[in-house]
């Protein structure tokens, strides 16, 4: 082998463990994880993580019971449609007017 290439593939590698590492490093991060972001909230409910971009990004929980993990399920609407988050449901893009909202308002009934 070369060494260009060895050279090559050593700094692939430590690019890829440098990556794995800033991951798995949960430091001082303020973004609330899965678990805090699905307290209380059903798991069929969509939501916003943020309101930045073409409001096309939403999630909901997914909580495997079985192995006791609670994740993010991502959703993405197709091109020229949104999330209306009242409604639950994607739909053309100048009918949806909450795109500055993360999550339905609650029922308070």
């Amino acid at each position: 082998m070369s060494p260009r290439l060895i050279f090559l593939l050593l700094g692939c590698i430590a690019f890829i463990a440098v990556t794995t590492k800033a991951q798995d490093d949960d430091g001082d991060n303020s973004e609330p994880n899965a678990e805090e972001l699905c307290d209380n909230r059903p798991g069929d409910e969509y939501f916003r993580l943020n309101t930045e971009g073409d409001c096309r990004d939403v999630v909901r929980c997914d909580k495997a019971t079985e192995i006791g993990v609670v994740r993010l399920a991502t959703v993405k609407c197709p091109t020229g449609l949104a999330f209306d988050i009242e409604r639950q449901t994607c739909d053309w893009k100048t009918n949806v007017k909450n795109c500055d909202q993360i999550e339905s308002a609650l029922d308070l009934d």
